[in-house]
């Protein structure tokens, strides 16, 4: 890992060489950290710029990939700098295996697995255990698996395993727990309207893959009532066995040893028959539709986009150099036109929404003042088409792939985030030298290759447009977009 730490020393020490200019609101003055002054003389050389690095690479190690009798798969990497230990568990589940009326059952699991406490431990016992040697001990549930998490010194695994596996094989959920985890899942279903942001964010997922998809559905207060402890219990059992178990496993252990402790940890975890997934329809939109949800509010939040791929197909790497060109930071289109030039947004951006399960999509994202929102939607649509027609060029090409390449370097900048990722890649069936590979797959795409991925993913003729905000203040009329559908949150 030493080589990676060198790879961020140098990279900081070659930031720290440039001006830093902070982008301000329309109006406001502008400052930068080195002002650049007009003395008709050459600029004096620092001794920095006297400084020589080697090209800088981002070579992360592979973890090693154990496989135990049991049938649960191990990622383990070494990394001895520190004395701590971490474990990452994905399993197999998600709420995506929630019934229709019980929406929230999978949320609810993963919270109380943890917070209730285990057949032979209360949760207070637990949490004094973990409290008295710094560790901890967690679970969760997303759409399309659970995880848990382990953390603590290197020196106190033994003490803490043994209950990091007690609570995945054995949860008590303990009904009082339940009632509390019940609570705060009712109390944010009070608070989801609350904000145009969080109304967007819950609603445009519903209009890519349907409302009542297990991708983009939400609990409501009937299907969260509903849920009894035995449906916890129930859930648990369906999909908590070894062999739908995947550990990432990093930190100030040995790879020969740490086998055959997670073999002793679960010890009398029997294997189970896996349950396939649930069959989940996606269906691309072939005209573009707009949606509104009216929120008396003096900025608007808008989201456009349609479905895409998956990230393990062909198209994947030109399709994000693309929409990095569009909408990935302070050089691309949408923040150059619409926050830099045209001053109708405050946040504008372009990416991909996940696609590592099913399909992902494509989505912008912006926010703006009220009085300029349908222009700024405008905007963005003419940018989408252009971005299919108008050439990439070698600047764009350069500063995007510069800019995806060193944010990947500092999204995996820790042994445990390399590992974490690496099980990720093998859950979802990718390939497991995608981190390895990264580097060499971005900057071979060309600008052609751009563009033609532009043109088959980022569809502004088929796209939804959702827009949350008050209709009244709006510059024109939203309608000049094509046919509007109002979306009464009462009744969605």
């Amino acid at each position: 890992m030493k080589n990676i730490h060198c790879y961020f020393l140098a990279a900081l020490v070659l930031i720290s060489s440039f001006p830093i200019v902070v982008p301000c609101l329309p109006g406001a003055p502008a400052f930068a950290a080195h002002p650049v002054v007009a003395t008709g003389q050459e600029p004096k050389q620092r001794p920095i710029d006297k400084l020589k690095f080697p090209p800088l690479e981002f070579k992360p190690p592979a973890p090693v990939k154990l496989s135990l009798t049991n049938g649960m798969t191990l990622f383990v990497l070494e990394d001895h700098e520190i004395p701590v230990a971490d474990i990452s568990a994905i399993i197999r589940t998600g709420s995506i295996y929630d019934p229709p009326d019980k929406v929230g059952l999978a949320e609810l699991t993963g919270t109380v697995m943890r917070s209730g406490g285990t057949v032979s431990q209360t949760p207070d016992q637990i949490n004094q255990k973990l409290e008295f040697i710094a560790a901890s001990v967690e679970t969760g549930m997303g759409s399309d698996r659970g995880s848990a998490r382990l953390s603590c010194l290197s020196r106190d695994l033994d003490t803490v395993l043994p209950m990091f596996a007690d609570v995945l094989m054995h949860p008590a959920f303990r009904e009082e727990q339940l009632e509390i985890a019940r609570g705060q899942v009712l109390d944010a279903i009070q608070r989801q309207n609350d904000t145009p942001q969080s109304i967007a964010d819950r609603i445009f997922p519903q209009l890519i893959y349907g409302k009542d998809s297990p991708l983009a559905r939400s609990p409501t207060e009937e299907t969260v009532r509903r849920i009894t402890r035995d449906d916890l219990a129930k859930f648990h059992a369906r999909f908590y066995h070894p062999n739908n178990v995947i550990l990432a496993i990093t930190g100030d252990i040995n790879k020969d040893s740490i086998g055959p402790r997670i073999q002793q940890a679960f010890a009398g975890w029997s294997e189970s028959k896996l349950e396939p997934e649930p069959p989940i329809n996606v269906a691309p939109a072939t005209t573009r539709s707009t949606y509104f949800v009216h929120r008396d509010v003096n900025q608007s939040s808008v989201r456009i986009g349609n479905l895409a791929l998956k990230q393990s197909g062909p198209d994947y790497f030109p399709l994000a150099v693309a929409l990095q060109v569009l909408g990935g930071g302070f050089s691309s289109r949408m923040f150059n036109q619409l926050r830099t030039k045209q001053a109708l947004a405050y946040a504008a951006s372009a990416s991909l929404s996940g696609g590592l399960g099913a399909p992902g999509y494509v989505f912008t994202f912006s926010e703006t003042r009220a009085d300029a929102t349908v222009t700024a939607i405008e905007t963005i649509l003419k940018l989408m088409t252009e971005i299919r027609e108008k050439p990439v060029t070698e600047q764009e090409l350069a500063s995007a792939k510069a800019s995806m390449l060193n944010s990947f370097v500092f999204s995996y900048d820790s042994p445990h985030k390399i590992a974490a990722r690496t099980a990720t890649l093998y859950y979802y069936g990718m390939p497991l030298d995608f981190l390895q590979k990264f580097r060499d797959s971005v900057s071979s795409v060309t600008a052609e290759q751009a563009m033609q991925g532009a043109k088959k993913y980022i569809r502004p003729d088929v796209a939804s447009v959702l827009v949350v905000g008050n209709e009244k203040a709006f510059d024109k009329p939203l309608s000049g977009l094509g046919s509007v559908t109002a979306i009464d949150l009462d009744k969605w």
